[in-house]
């Protein structure tokens, strides 16, 4: 879409890749992590179905060669009077012509030609949609993997206050203020945690070669080199619906309206008598003798021979425009569905940030307070750190569920994410 027709109103939609952009212009995987940038070149550079889909433009190049020759003359040879009785004997009294013959199809070349470049430029922008949504595919995984290193850091701090509980609980043993089933407690609460991290390794590792098969290789990078952690903002409906006919669902259209008009016009075409000429040399064996032939053939097409293709070509070029405004309401009900999501999920990261983890915060500060005082028992404590473990996992949640939304509007609006500042951007904490 070009830049000028988008809103003037600055869009929030809070998706942190543009800031990746402009923070980390140049790869950097190798020695600070992977970034958007790297994930993005790499798959569009490597991505094994992008790769297979040139194969198919080669071969359209060589339709759209072959449509522009024009059709090659014929030989043409004949023998008459030949084989027969008396003087026809054998050959002595043959008839033998030898010649060439040219068909002519006035228009018909530029027809075909007009046929074959429409549907290569389809081609094309099958290959654009495909290219765009290989970008959108990687950023979805990248958000996985930036999902999954935020709850392995989550994990990994849940363990080291599992492993500090059992510190304290030891402590409080030796003085004599908790019972040895608190130890039990806390030793098992460790475990839990100790699994819970080994298990989120796991699944970033998963993540990770997930990533890197979208360029077709193992992953070479241990953690990517953005931060997961943004504050989103988002601006409204009206203004971000506009950039519906960016969609490449909605820009292939325009391909497909010119290969339905090459095909109208090929039909069109097709109703034009092509004729043939033909010219050579006869021989009279009889008379030893030589004379000039020439040809003409033209059918004559009595009945509209053709009409049932133009009539066929004319309803598929019809149906584009039907089916072009049926894909425009069908994104648009997905892009405010999408929309209502996201404003939920910022709805969310915000009362987590700013209610239900400052709480929960100042309660496990009270709590061990009292636990060190002997007020609160171990149970208590436990459970003032597990509440607070799952509203920081529900914020991350939340957070993810959220880019994972402004990924699909972006895919919805036809934009790479993180492409273009004038359609998401990202305060960062």
């Amino acid at each position: 879409m070009n830049p000028g027709s988008r809103p003037t109103t600055p869009l929030l939609i809070g998706l942190w890749l543009a800031a990746i952009l402009l923070l980390h212009p140049e790869s950097t995987f190798a020695s600070e992590g992977l970034t958007l940038r790297d994930a993005l070149t790499r798959s569009s550079n490597a991505n094994p179905e992008l790769k297979a889909f040139q194969h198919l433009l080669r071969a359209q190049d060589g339709r759209v060669m072959e449509a522009g020759f024009r059709p090659n003359p014929e030989l043409v040879f004949d023998l008459e009077n030949a084989l027969g009785k008396g003087q026809q004997r054998g050959l002595s009294g043959a008839e033998t012509t030898l010649g060439l013959r040219q068909k002519f199809e006035p228009g018909a070349m530029r027809a075909r030609s007009a046929a074959a470049k429409a549907a290569e430029s389809a081609l094309v922008a099958q290959l654009h949609e495909l290219q765009f949504t290989v970008a959108i595919e990687t950023s979805h995984r990248f958000a996985e993997v930036m999902l999954h290193q935020a709850r392995l850091q989550i994990a990994a701090e849940a363990h080291a206050l599992m492993r500090a509980s059992v510190a304290a609980v030891r402590g409080r043993i030796r003085a004599g203020k908790a019972p040895d089933a608190e130890l039990a407690r806390a030793l098992a609460a460790l475990a839990r945690s100790e699994l819970a991290e080994e298990d989120t390794e796991h699944e970033l590792l998963t993540a990770q070669h997930q990533l890197a098969a979208l360029w077709g290789e193992q992953p070479d990078f241990t953690r990517l080199a953005d931060s997961f952690d943004t504050r989103m903002k988002l601006g409204n409906f009206d203004s971000l619906a506009l950039g519906l006919n960016a969609n490449p669902n909605v820009q292939r259209f325009a391909a497909e309206g010119t290969v339905r008009e090459s095909e109208l016009q090929l039909a069109k075409q097709q109703q034009k008598p092509t004729w043939e000429l033909s010219a050579g040399i006869r021989r009279f064996e009889l008379s030893d003798d030589f004379a000039m032939v020439v040809g003409f053939n033209m059918p004559l097409r009595w009945r509209g021979k053709g009409e049932g293709q133009i009539a066929t070509a004319t309803a598929n070029l019809e149906k584009v425009s039907a089916d072009r405004d049926a894909v425009t309401v069908k994104l648009k009900a997905e892009l405010f569905a999408l929309y209502q999501e996201l404003v939920h999920s910022l709805h969310v990261i915000e009362k987590l940030d700013l209610v239900l983890i400052p709480q929960l915060q100042d309660a496990l500060r009270q709590t061990q307070y009292a636990y060190q005082r002997g007020r609160y028992g171990y149970l208590e404590l436990l459970d003032a750190h597990l509440q607070l473990q799952q509203s920081q996992a529900s914020r991350i949640e939340a957070r993810a569920d959220a880019i994972r939304h402004a990924i699909e509007i972006d895919r919805r609006i036809g934009e790479i994410p993180g492409s273009s500042a004038a359609v998401t951007q990202v305060l960062r904490n």
